[in-house]
């Protein structure tokens, strides 16, 4: 829940962040491109091999943790690198992080369900979790940036992404 908020408060404003913070002009349009190719190169590729990877090695929690980590370099990799450099490092960790997400998050959720009787009740409330904090995540967005300006958004993601890793961390029923 934390991890949605953290990335779409990044995803949600890479227009505003490209064009008023990172102050790429005529490059924008170039800049979304390069993002959203290698994150889908990237997240395909993670979703490919997290699978199968996770259940050899019989590894679950971990890799989401790792996810959330991914998300959180990506989140200040804008922040410290102003450029080019900068856009293919947040891309590069942000489509890590979302391919592994994507692809074992559901299965985590599914291994932690406290009642079999009632999975559908309970996917319900992890759809209502994730729904909530991406109607969430832009409001808080747009607080941060216009009290502390568009570096603040980078921490507040980078913070978000972490509790995320650490509220996973606590999952008992899982061991790794």
């Amino acid at each position: 829940m934390f991890q949605g908020v953290g990335n779409f408060a990044i995803t949600g404003y890479i227009l505003y962040i490209m064009t008023d913070f990172l102050h790429r002009g005529s490059q924008t349009q170039s800049s979304i491109q390069l993002i959203n190719m290698v994150m889908l190169v990237f997240g395909i590729l993670m979703g490919l091999l997290a699978g199968p990877a996770s259940d050899k090695f019989k590894v679950l929690k971990y890799p989401v943790v790792y996810s959330t980590i991914f998300l959180a370099i990506a989140a200040l990799a804008l922040f410290f690198f102003r450029n080019t450099t900068g856009i293919l490092i947040y891309a590069f960790f942000a489509g890590l992080g979302m391919g592994l997400w994507n692809a074992l998050d559901n299965l985590l959720n599914l291994r932690v369900i406290p009642d079999q009787d009632r999975v559908a009740f309970f996917l319900g409330v992890y759809n209502l979790g994730n729904t909530v904090t991406q109607a969430i995540a832009p409001i808080i967005a747009a607080a941060v940036i216009s009290i502390f300006g568009y570096s603040a958004i980078f921490f507040v993601s980078f913070g978000f992404a972490l509790v995320g890793g650490i509220c996973m961390l606590q999952i008992k029923s899982v061991a790794r």
